[in-house]
């Protein structure tokens, strides 16, 4: 097996793992690290496929593997934000009140998030990184356009 292909693997089961711990988090504190570290996986994935792209031949399977990282925690997303895991707990987080004030809204930009994801996870499947570049700005807009309502310094 080729290392961006175990690569690939672990990316997905990290991704599913996560997503199932935020579910059984005890404390708000806890709820709010977990969140934080999925967002660094995200951040991870959109890095390695920028850098990949930058490449003149990139690695398909790198783009896969972060598209399918990507793919995986979008739909994800407006459940790491329960009620009474904003800064009224005490602890370093960007999330906004206008996440629980706003929620259609707050849910209406995940699924931009998800939509993105999708169409970059369908582009990396054809190997075709010309479709990869396509699709990938997308997923930026996605995320600029929450981060500009939602989020805030921590």
């Amino acid at each position: 097996m080729t290392k961006p292909l175990i690569g690939a693997f672990l990316a997905v089961a990290v991704a599913a793992v996560a997503g199932a711990t935020i579910a059984v988090a005890a404390t708000p504190a806890e709820t709010i690290t977990i969140r934080q570290n999925n967002f660094k996986q995200i951040g991870r994935a959109q890095k390695s496929l920028s850098d990949e792209l930058k490449k003149p031949a990139p690695d398909v399977a790198v783009l896969r593997a972060s598209a399918q990282t990507l793919a995986t925690f979008a739909p994800q997303v407006n459940r790491w934000f329960p009620r009474g895991s904003g800064k009224e707990t005490g602890a370093k987080t960007g999330a906004l009140p206008a996440i629980w004030q706003q929620t259609p809204r707050f849910n209406a930009s995940a699924a931009q998030f998800v939509a993105a994801a999708t169409g970059l996870q369908r582009a990396a499947a054809t190997g075709d990184a010309a479709r990869v570049r396509a699709a990938f700005p997308a997923v930026g807009a996605s995320c600029k356009g929450c981060h500009d309502t939602f989020k805030g310094d921590k």
